[in-house]
């Protein structure tokens, strides 16, 4: 027959969890203790001991999280607050941790989730005058980042459409460059076909004027006559007839011619 060992180990285990509370409580109250002297990393690191045997324990997770903010860590005192928010059933308690989660934010600058956890905190215990206080300061920074963001957003709108206005101004510019260059190209090649052009006119002015002073120099020249047979042969005709007249007067010329020899 075996034996049953259920009802020793049920105590055991009772013990033990009253021992490991008990000595989480000491663990919270050490801690505590640590943290009026203003040893906060040491209050810290008993609140962990402490949530280590009771992780349930609302109040050494809101202890840790006052010792981290103490320590200036808020990222982690954050956590330790949100935690106590969700899980803390005592509505004054969760009001202090979201209180001070909204001061870890405002730390944070996070404005606007400061203002919420605020305005939660004030839900929970309406009469908190530090929580009011501290909503109406968060109010004021979140306008004021507001403004600055608006402010800066315009900045950057005026920017850009600086930014735009010189981008179309250097297109434009280099737009007039390449019109330029495309109208000298354009003025090159013209005054190289005018060039071309007038070249040539010359040449063909010269060439002109050379024809027509062969035709001039042919005009000078005596042009052959072009006689028929018969115009020729009443030419040599003539001619013969001419020349019998010179002969006969040449004869009677001599025949008239006296001796003017004397006689010695």
């Amino acid at each position: 027959m075996k034996r049953s060992y259920s009802i020793p180990m049920m105590i055991l285990t009772l013990v033990l969890s009253l021992h490991a509370a008990a000595q989480g409580k000491l663990e919270l109250y050490e801690g505590n203790e640590a943290y009026r002297d203003g040893d906060f990393a040491k209050a810290e690191e008993l609140y962990d001991q402490a949530l280590s045997k009771d992780p349930a324990n609302t109040e050494g997770a809101f202890n840790r999280g006052n010792a981290t903010y103490r320590q200036e860590n808020y990222t982690s005192a954050t956590e330790y607050y949100q935690r106590v928010a969700e899980q803390a059933e005592d509505p004054t308690l969760k009001a202090q941790a979201l209180h001070n989660l909204g001061n870890t934010q405002l730390q944070a600058q996070k404005f606007e989730e400061a203002v919420k956890s605020y305005k939660n905190a004030l839900r929970l215990n309406p009469q908190d005058d530090d929580t009011r206080y501290n909503l109406a300061y968060a109010q004021r920074l979140l306008k004021q980042q507001q403004q600055q963001e608006q402010k800066q957003d315009q900045q950057q709108d005026q920017q850009d459409k600086e930014d735009q206005q010189d981008q179309k101004e250097q297109d434009k510019q280099k737009q007039d460059k390449k019109d330029e260059q495309e109208k000298d190209n354009e003025s090159s090649e013209q005054d190289k076909q005018d060039k071309d052009k007038e070249k040539q006119e010359k040449e063909q002015q010269q060439d002109k004027g050379e024809q027509n002073e062969d035709e001039a120099q042919q005009q000078k020249q005596p042009k052959p006559i072009e006689l028929s047979p018969r115009e020729a042969e009443q030419m040599l005709e003539a001619a013969k007839n001419q020349d019998q007249k010179l002969q006969m007067q040449l004869r009677k010329q001599k025949g008239k011619t006296k001796n003017i020899d004397k006689d010695w």
